[in-house]
């Protein structure tokens, strides 16, 4: 048994019940294997390792590993993109991980569930939701493993209110466009980690939750000044589809466009 989603800079993974794969290297992606449930025979770099639940081990770039799972075992697997985790105005350094880290598998479980469900299910075609979702586990890992890298936010300082300012005056002309967390940070003048921590700590919320609220807000103007149908709206708004734009209306409104406009 096995699942995988990947993203531009994140692959997750989980294999179970005598799942197995060919020795293999990632040129430039990290990877965490965590077993999650039993034994979990691991070789890397022609030494073997039994790993038990919560034993994790890394795998920098370059190396070579496989992998065999025991009955009723499984295993959540991380692939982070090697520039991901690049510290912030360093160009050419690159983390050194310890090889084996000690994972909370109960925190990591519920975590994975919540990452899978976000691509899976949520909004992953909007880039913004996408790359929240990649944040989110690139946070972890950086709060998580131990090694050679910077922990918590100790780079740089806090977006600067003119900054933000700036940022807001973009998404309010461009909320129906595809807006990309890179370009606000850029904006922000921050990297895409620390721009996103520190919007929601002068919004309160994502960015890419404030850019539905601008939508919604909108969507609501329309639909009390106008007969443009629904679905009209909804494209035009930058919504990839109607179901979505009911999902966010709802969830902002706290009723459907339809209900709203009998209002």
């Amino acid at each position: 048994m096995e699942m995988s989603i990947r993203t531009e800079r994140i692959e997750l993974f989980k294999g179970a019940d005598r799942f197995a794969n060919r020795s293999h290297r990632h040129g430039h992606w990290y990877q965490v294997t965590v077993p999650v449930q039993g034994t979990c025979h691991f070789t890397m770099e022609n030494k073997p390792y039994r790993l038990h639940e919560g034993q994790s081990l890394i795998q920098h770039p370059g190396t070579e590993h496989h992998f065999c799972l025991d009955a009723a075992s499984s295993v959540i697997v991380i692939k982070i993109r090697e520039d991901a985790l690049r510290p912030e105005n360093d160009a050419g350094g690159l983390p050194e991980f310890a090889d084996r880290q000690r994972i909370d598998t109960g925190e990591l479980s519920r975590l994975f569930r919540r990452w899978t469900s976000e691509l899976m299910f949520g909004d992953s075609f909007e880039p913004l939701a996408a790359q929240e979702t990649e944040t989110q586990v690139l946070h972890y890992l950086r709060k998580t493993l131990h090694g050679s890298h910077p922990v918590g936010g100790g780079i740089g300082g806090m977006v600067r209110d003119t900054h933000i300012h700036q940022v807001l005056e973009y998404m309010h002309a461009n909320y129906a466009e595809a807006v990309s967390v890179d370009d606000l940070a850029s904006l922000a003048r921050q990297s895409r980690f620390h721009f996103i921590r520190s919007f929601r700590d002068c919004t309160g919320i994502t960015p890419y939750q404030y850019l539905l609220m601008l939508r919604v807000d909108q969507a609501k103007r329309r639909l009390k000044s106008s007969t443009e149908s629904v679905a009209d709206i909804s494209c035009s708004l930058g919504f990839s589809c109607t179901s979505q734009f009911h999902r966010a209306f709802l969830k902002f409104a706290g009723m459907t466009p339809g209900e709203f406009r009998r209002s």
